[in-house]
């Protein structure tokens, strides 16, 4: 049975006109408005103890109603995916995995037994080298475990079938969306414990506030419980044949990427989230999670996180100290597919297409600019349009899009049609760091490029309050700079940065990956057996 309480509604949230203001080009909603809110909810309602169906559901709460937020206030109305148009998504999705399967032959078999390692990908980190696909983040550490002997498992999420790809892997998209159907409908057809103390008043409060509540509704908690059950035992089938001893995956705060920490949970083996953009102070995922208690641990995130840097690492740490959570510092493992001396097949052939588009710049600086999805276009596209009619004259422009929108390549290009020249497929088809050692200079809303612009010593500019605070140490450091100005401020801070910049740097002496993963493999093998053994 829900327990419910009452509780007085003065608080340290920001005010109905600050959090519903208009925050196109101003200075609206920010992360850390949001990340106050989570922080005075956890301090003031029970939400720790809430539990559906058994499971300890506030992780996941707590991040989807952060970026519904988050979407409600900077996303654009096409963004939002009608259910018709993901059931209809999820049949095609499934058409497209009978011919990827048809077209190679693949069979779970080769995966099935005696692996060390399972990695669980994003399904969008992947880039073309030569012929082949390679997920950035996995693979360079399934290549690096080769080479101590160790084998991996790559399991690929969504219907985004690459093909071929360097490491062949078990498209497990089709499952999880059946997976995902029946717990939908086993919450609409059975009863459901629920014990969610607080709940009324929580909402109450937040809906006080001028802040959405729709992820937080009863109804929804309860589906959300049931797919999560049902995600979790599709992988606990998966893994019991698989018996890994460690568990990695790419962005693990989704709902299917909770329910497979649980799945690994269940089976024994550790697992150990891979940092694939930006985290720091402001992400929900990452930063001010409620302690648990001496020695405990939240069961839906992960045991380990793999940092770029001791700054993410700092951040985990303020809250993970004395916890059964840690933080690794190793690097960022796409590094060293690029690092001198190591080259993969396809990488001498990108830098060199992409020296060949540096050459049709005529000498003019160029400015790579990274586009993220989902944004309004008053966000995004809008002011970049300005900026290549004011500017496309002094600068060369390259236009990349972010993975989650190559679908969308037509209709940028639309948007920006009549703007000037400007630099579209090649940018977006090549890989990230073929780019970066030849551009002048970054621009982004806030993209996760800046940190790794930031590793070559190119400076970037971050146009909005948003990505400022997302990328706050970059700014403090002096690589980068926040201008949310009109297109002449925005160019003129482009000349300055490019005027001013500092040497640049060449993070590619050393594999720290692999050098982290062998510390890995080394120091986690006796806990995983012991778990494994419980």
């Amino acid at each position: 049975m829900t327990q419910l309480a009452t509780v007085e509604t003065q608080s340290i949230v920001p005010s109905r006109a600050a959090s519903r203001g208009d925050l196109h080009g101003a200075e609206g909603l920010r992360s850390s408005d949001l990340m106050a809110v989570l922080a005075e909810i956890e301090s003031r309602f029970a939400v720790a103890d809430w539990r559906v169906a058994g499971i300890a559901l506030w992780p996941l709460l707590r991040l989807r109603w952060f970026f519904a937020e988050w979407s409600r206030h900077y996303a654009t109305s096409g963004f939002r995916v009608r259910t018709s148009e993901r059931v209809w998504s999820m049949m095609r999705g499934a058409l497209a995995s009978l011919h990827a399967h048809h077209d190679e032959h693949p069979s779970d078999d080769y995966a099935s037994r005696g692996q060390d390692l399972v990695f669980l990908s994003d399904g969008l980190s992947f880039a073309k080298l030569g012929d082949r696909w390679i997920e950035r983040f996995c693979d360079p550490l399934i290549a690096a475990a080769a080479r101590q002997g160790a084998t991996s498992a790559l399991w690929t999420p969504l219907h985004v079938y690459h093909r071929p790809r360097r490491t062949r892997s078990t498209f497990v998209q089709p499952a999880v969306d059946v997976a995902n159907v029946v717990g939908a409908a086993r919450a609409r057809l059975s009863r459901v414990d629920a014990h969610l103390p607080d709940h009324a008043a929580m909402v109450d409060f937040l809906a006080a506030a001028g802040f959405g509540t729709a992820t937080l509704s009863a109804s929804k908690i309860v589906s959300d419980s049931c797919r999560v059950r049902s995600v979790r035992a599709s992988y606990a089938r998966r893994l019991a044949r698989v018996k890994p001893r460690l568990a990695f995956v790419v962005s693990y705060y989704s709902l299917e990427g909770m329910a497979f920490t649980l799945a690994c949970r269940d089976a024994g083996a550790l697992v150990v989230d891979i940092q694939h953009g930006v985290q720091g102070p402001v992400h929900p995922a990452y930063a001010a999670w409620p302690r648990p208690p001496a020695g405990g641990s939240h069961e839906m995130l992960p045991d380990l996180f793999w940092v770029w840097s001791e700054a993410e690492r700092d951040v985990i740490e303020r809250w993970a100290a004395g916890t059964k959570h840690s933080a690794i510092v190793g690097d960022n493992p796409w590094l060293d597919v690029w690092r001198s001396g190591y080259e993969w097949p396809g990488v001498r052939a990108a830098v060199s297409a992409a020296e060949a588009l540096r050459r049709r710049s005529a000498g003019r600086p160029t400015v790579l600019v990274t586009l993220q999805f989902g944004l309004d276009d008053r966000e995004q596209l809008d002011p970049l349009r300005e900026l290549i009619a004011e500017a496309g004259n002094r600068f060369t422009f390259w236009v990349r899009l972010h993975p989650v929108m190559l679908s969308e390549r037509e209709t940028v290009r639309a948007k920006l049609g009549g703007a000037g020249d400007y630099e579209l497929d090649v940018p977006s088809d090549l890989p990230l760091h073929a780019l970066i050692p030849l551009i002048d200079a970054h621009l982004t809303h806030s993209s996760s490029t800046a940190i790794e612009a930031a590793q070559f010593g190119v400076p970037s500019v971050i146009t909005t309050s948003y990505g400022a605070e997302l990328l706050d140490a970059l700014l403090a450091s002096g690589i980068a700079v926040r201008e949310s100005g009109p297109a002449p401020l925005v160019a003129a801070a482009l000349n300055r940065l490019i005027a001013t910049q500092r040497s640049r740097s060449t993070p590619l002496h050393a594999r720290r990956s692999e050098q982290a993963l062998a510390e890995l493999l080394a120091s986690r093998p006796a806990a995983a057996d012991a778990r494994r053994r419980a």
